[in-house]
């Protein structure tokens, strides 16, 4: 199993080495490694407990923000592979490596009273000053009931957003600002030189 790891490590180390992720942190051998390790051995965690480093949690009814690393997409790869009792391929891994460049990337928590609340918020980018659009957004039309269905909140959505990282400094603090209906406003501040 390890000699499979090891591999695996060794014929991504030339991808990874050149290409840029999400944050502009390359993920060397040793962090491909570590990444999986982490996952692996927090299987048994849920996604909030797991990602609990990446993540910031305005409480229950309120909303959550994760910044989808490109070590912490080997880090969920990782756990759900353990879970079938498998390894990452390289495939996969390719695949999330593929899908972080470029970008900032912030899967959100996010709750309300309609059932099509989710599509009314929209989300920028707070960077020195400026406030930078998403490149890509899924947000899903309906949102689902939430455990203390029918009193409030009613309803929760799970929606991803995607910036472009080409103007944004990987060391420097960061706001995702969601604004929602009637002037509601949710703010998470990450400092990307404190995120692996």
């Amino acid at each position: 199993m390890r000699l499979t790891i090891l591999a695996l490590i060794s014929l991504l180390s030339v991808f990874l080495t050149i290409q840029a992720e999400g944050i502009q942190l390359e993920l060397k051998e040793k962090d491909l490694r570590d990444a999986i390790e982490y996952g692996r051995a927090r299987r048994e965690l849920s996604h909030p407990e797991l990602m609990k480093d990446w993540r910031i949690d305005l409480g229950y009814g309120v909303g959550s923000a994760t910044i989808i690393t490109p070590f912490a997409g080997i880090v969920i790869l990782a756990k759900e592979s353990a879970l079938k009792l498998m390894e990452p391929s390289e495939y996969e891994i390719r695949k999330s490596m593929e899908e972080k460049k470029d970008q900032l990337s912030f899967g959100c928590a996010i709750y309300g009273e309609t059932i099509d609340f989710a599509d009314k918020y929209k989300a920028v980018l707070e960077y020195k000053g400026q406030k930078l659009e998403p490149s890509n957004q899924d947000v899903p039309s309906t949102a689902d009931y939430t455990r203390t269905y029918p009193k409030s909140p009613r309803y929760w959505a799970l929606c991803f957003y995607r910036f472009s990282v080409g103007p944004v400094d990987p060391q420097a603090a960061v706001t995702l600002i969601l604004k929602g209906p009637e002037g509601k406003e949710l703010k998470f501040p990450f400092d990307l030189s404190k995120v692996r």
